[in-house]
């Protein structure tokens, strides 16, 4: 009897597990702006955002990416998730980024990035990461971060000390995701944004391919 009781809660255990991989697997697409908490910044967040010139500074020109939730909330740019029983795997069109991260505890962290792309690239400023279940959500926490903006249209700065959470929900075919931003050194209070994404399974993940502001396209144009 106790066999048999213990291979029920082990099925039924799978099963949940099962019915949250399912869940989240899938391509998503950003769906609306989204919110932000008030931003409210300490006097080295303030001269770190007043410092920023997004014709200059913006990573983006570069083909960088600026932080998780830049790429999380780029509008009409699919993104794709895999979940397996280690980690969860997250491709994004944008800059051509594929995301590893474990699930695990604080001490998988390493020096690397968790994020790179399809020339092998790793990008810092989106952090090393892992991530763990939360009954039926899952919970990314992301360290190590280079310096970079959170918010590239506003400069909205973070740090090699900046902690990321993202909470990932789905419901009814949609993806919620909490994003909430804690540094000591530039932020008074936790910074939260909020956006969702719907079910786009119809997309695919093209190329991105991308050209930084640095490329002379005349020159190479005019050398073929």
């Amino acid at each position: 009897m106790r066999y048999l009781i213990q291979l029920l809660c082990l099925t039924s255990a799978t099963l949940a597990y099962g019915d949250t991989i399912s869940k989240f697997a899938g391509t998503w697409l950003l769906d609306g702006p989204g919110t932000e908490s008030a931003i409210k910044l300490t006097d080295e967040g303030q001269r770190l955002r007043d410092s920023y010139d997004l014709l200059v500074d913006d990573p983006s020109l570069k083909c960088v990416p600026a932080s998780s939730s830049r790429v999380w909330a780029n509008p009409n740019s699919p993104i794709k998730i895999e979940v397996s029983a280690e980690s969860i795997q997250i491709t994004y069109e944008l800059f051509d980024l594929r995301r590893a991260i474990p699930f695990g505890s604080g001490e998988d962290l390493t020096d690397t990035p968790s994020t790179s792309n399809l020339k092998g690239v790793y990008f810092s400023e989106m952090g090393s990461s892992f991530a763990r279940y939360e009954e039926s959500q899952i919970l990314i926490e992301s360290r190590k971060h280079a310096s970079g903006y959170i918010r590239t249209s506003r400069g909205i700065p973070q740090s090699s000390s900046t902690i990321a959470y993202e909470l990932l929900t789905v419901d009814n075919d949609t993806l919620h995701i909490t994003h909430t931003y804690e540094d000591e050194l530039i932020f008074k209070e936790p910074l939260v944004l909020t956006y969702s994404l719907r079910r786009a399974d119809e997309l695919s993940i093209n190329p991105y391919d991308c050209v930084d502001s640095d490329y002379d396209w005349f020159e190479q144009l005019n050398s073929k």
